[in-house]
C-alpha cells in the first residue's frame, strides 16, 4: 500500500512501520530516508505558485505534464522495492493543496497502485 503524508509526522509514520520517502524538491535536514525528486515539482514552478503567478489549476496542469514525462515502470519499480508500505512525504499538511495528491492520482491512473 502507498500513502501520502507530510514531514512533520515522519517519526509517527516510521513508528507505525511505514517506509518514508521524500517527494519534495528538498527534504528537511532531519529527513534521512530515501528521496525520489522526480516526483517533485520544479522549483521555478513551485515558486510561481507560491507567488500567485499561477493558480492551482495551472499548477496541476503543468505538474501532470512533468509526471507524464516519467517512465512509469521505473517509478513503479522504486515504489514497490520496499518490504513495507510506503508513505510519500512533502511539507503541506493533509487537506492542503499539495503536489503529492496529484502524484497519488497519477500513480493510481498510470501504475495501477492504490494510494490512500
Amino acid at each position: 500500500m502507498i500513502y501520502t503524508g507530510y514531514f512533520a509526522r515522519t517519526k509517527q509514520y516510521m513508528d507505525n512501520g511505514l517506509q518514508v520517502v521524500s517527494i519534495a524538491g528538498k527534504a528537511p535536514d532531519f529527513f534521512k530516508g530515501p528521496k525520489y525528486p522526480s516526483l517533485a515539482p520544479k522549483y521555478e514552478m513551485f515558486m510561481d505558485w507560491k507567488k500567485g503567478k499561477i493558480d492551482n489549476f495551472d499548477y496541476t496542469r503543468i505538474f501532470k505534464e512533468r509526471l507524464n514525462s516519467l517512465d512509469p515502470h521505473a517509478v513503479k519499480r522504486f515504489l514497490t522495492s520496499f518490504d513495507k508500505d510506503v508513505i510519500l512525504l512533502c511539507y503541506e499538511k493533509s487537506g492542503d493543496f499539495c503536489h503529492r495528491h496529484i502524484v497519488a492520482d497519477w500513480i493510481e491512473e498510470n501504475l495501477g497502485l492504490v494510494v490512500e
